[in-house]
């Protein structure tokens, strides 16, 4: 079992570069943040792996979460970026992408883009 002081100073390390991430990338750091919680969520779920797989593993859903939220919500709601629910749901949207990007977004469109592509094949 590991020292749970060393999976606290792991998380907290790599919740300050997620921020610095977001910064840097231009993509919101409450968003990314969210989506790392989800991620972190969704590890309870998962068979327990090496450290690098749970962080890497986290920091793609929080990746994930940074992209596909904005575009989730105004699919939801089609209004002004400043609309007050934009700013309530984001961070509830990125929290629930990030948790089901593992398992079910990622697996989804791998299966949507092979059977594209086995369309493709068969058209003459």
């Amino acid at each position: 079992m590991t020292d749970p002081a060393s999976s606290t100073a792991t998380l907290a390390i790599t919740g300050a570069g997620i921020t610095i991430f977001g910064v840097v990338t231009g993509l919101h750091p409450d968003i990314l943040l969210a989506g790392f919680a989800g991620g972190v969520w969704a590890q309870s779920y998962l068979p327990q792996t090496t450290l690098f797989r749970r962080v890497s593993t986290t920091l793609g859903s929080a990746i994930v979460a940074g992209y596909l939220t904005p575009i989730s919500v105004a699919l939801l709601k089609n209004s002004p970026p400043g609309d007050l629910f934009r700013e309530i749901a984001q961070t509830a949207i990125a929290l629930v992408i990030g948790l089901i990007s593992q398992k079910v977004i990622g697996p989804a469109l791998l299966r949507i883009s092979e059977n594209r592509l086995k369309d493709i094949d068969h058209e003459p």
